[in-house]
């Protein structure tokens, strides 16, 4: 890990040119279905090599295999979220909808959650919770993801009785959260009947690999701003990891330069490696591996370090997904 101690950035405004920003910002849905359209590919490979093959160990090879490529959803959730996936808002909102929604995610109550986030990364108003890990259970619970899964799912089911968290505070923002919750319990209910009915076949086809995808989804994003600078100043409380696999980044929609995507959000994934090529030298807290980072974690854990050297939590921040709910004004 590389901690810069240099207190002096540029002014993102100064680091491209008019121009250049217009040209990196440019949407493209046709790039962006092809790229989708490799990721469906790799997934039905994955699947149909379990069924084919027809072992144990090749139905587990395709549980994980699966579910990294279904880990990409949750990317794919993300870009939209921000408006850069597609070409037009429509777009962007069904390709949210429809990779939230086969994660069990409410697109609509992630998108104002995500959006809150980048408008109030690292302060008391940031809705991603503060803290730190300092013994293994909770890494091994914050890998399996369930906190953030279940969190979801109870801010979604609580939007039926108008109960928000702190961060939902439109109307427009609560209509389309209760929407997209009937959507999912739509699809939830779908597939419960379908595994009663094919409990095998489902659990190849999607309950595996969805179970796998969480797990590596926060394999990803635990080094986006762990060990990063607790101040509202982009260039230092956000991490990038510039990790030398290919198709790692590629399943992940370039994820991995989470820092240039916080200075520039309305850049689509597949410029940010540009984006990096002109910022990466002022950053100040950068991972050259996903792997060496989850290393690091755990060395610190084990050796005490992390519990004597936590910093002290930002009085009033969430420190978990399960935020207090309240009843939406009439």
């Amino acid at each position: 890990m590389t901690i810069s101690q240099e207190n002096v950035h540029p002014d993102r405004n100064d680091v491209f040119s008019s121009a250049e920003l217009r040209e990196l910002t440019r949407r493209s849905s046709a790039l962006a279905m092809r790229r989708a359209s490799v990721h469906v590919l790799l997934y039905a490979i994955a699947v149909t090599g379990a069924f084919v093959i027809d072992t144990w160990w090749a139905t587990g090879l395709s549980w994980v295999l699966a579910g990294f490529v279904v880990a990409s959803l949750h990317n794919v959730l993300h870009c939209a979220s921000h408006g850069t996936f597609m070409n037009t808002f429509r777009g962007n909102q069904l390709a949210g909808r429809v990779a939230g929604t086969f994660l069990g995610m409410n697109s609509a109550l992630y998108r104002v959650f995500h959006m809150h986030h980048h408008r109030n990364t690292h302060t008391v108003e940031d809705p991603e919770p503060d803290g730190t890990i300092t013994t293994l259970g909770q890494y091994v619970m914050a890998m399996l993801n369930l906190e953030y899964f279940l969190g979801f799912l109870r801010m979604s089911a609580a939007s039926l009785w108008h109960r928000y968290p702190y961060f939902v505070t439109s109307d427009r923002a609560r209509s389309a959260i209760q929407r997209d919750t009937w959507i999912l319990l739509v699809w939830i209910l779908s597939m419960t009947v379908l595994t009663v009915l094919w409990p095998m076949v489902m659990l190849t086809l999607y309950i595996m690999p969805t179970a796998v995808a969480w797990i590596v989804n926060n394999f990803a994003i635990m080094p986006e701003h762990y060990y990063a600078e607790r101040s509202d100043n982009p260039w230092r409380n956000t991490n990038s990891v510039y990790t030398r696999s290919k198709w790692f980044g590629f399943l992940n929609w370039n994820t991995n330069y989470h820092a240039e995507h916080h200075l520039y959000p309305g850049i689509p994934a597949w410029n940010l490696h540009e984006i990096s090529k002109r910022v990466r030298e002022h950053l100040a807290c950068t991972e050259t591996s996903y792997i060496r980072f989850h290393i690091r974690v755990l060395s610190d854990v084990l050796s005490g370090r992390a519990k004597a050297d936590a910093p002290e939590l930002t009085e009033g921040r969430a420190t978990s997904f399960y935020y207090p709910l309240e009843k939406a004004a009439k």
